[in-house]
């Protein structure tokens, strides 16, 4: 008696375990279109530049202006911040926020009057993504000329 119960116990385990993967793969997307799906939602920047100058991988500050205006090209993105750093090693946590932008309608960018401030920095930019999970950074660097 005890081996038929022991046999009935095994079958319906079976049983009951094949049932729960067909319902579980039949209602599961494949890692294929959750990673593709992710993908297309993802905080990306595309592009970032500012109406000053560029010359030699540096945007250029003439010691007369004292407004600039960050231009950001980005997808899927819900806001952005602006951050100005000092450049050097480990200076993040020396950064400051100039700014923020979460009205997409007029494309992202910050103007930003900074005064008759120096420039050696970073300008980071940090895109918060739709999906409130991904981000996207960037940065570029400003200085002003020495005349």
């Amino acid at each position: 008696m005890r081996i038929k119960h022991m046999f009935l116990l095994v079958l319906l385990l079976l049983v009951a375990c094949s049932s729960v993967e067909e319902s579980v793969s039949a209602k599961a997307p494949t890692p294929t279109n959750e990673q593709a799906d992710a993908e297309d939602l993802q905080a990306k920047i595309l592009k970032v530049s500012t109406d000053l100058p560029y010359d030699s991988n540096w945007w250029v500050v003439s010691r007369d202006t004292n407004t600039m205006t960050i231009h950001v090209e980005a997808e899927n993105i819900e806001s952005v911040l602006f951050w100005v750093a000092p450049t050097g090693t480990e200076t993040w946590k020396e950064r400051e926020l100039i700014g923020y932008d979460i009205d997409a309608s007029d494309g992202w960018s910050l103007s930003w009057e900074f005064g008759d401030r120096q420039f050696h920095d970073h300008i980071a930019v940090q895109a918060l993504g739709m999906d409130r999970r991904t981000q996207a950074n960037e940065s570029i660097i400003v200085h002003t000329l020495e005349e």
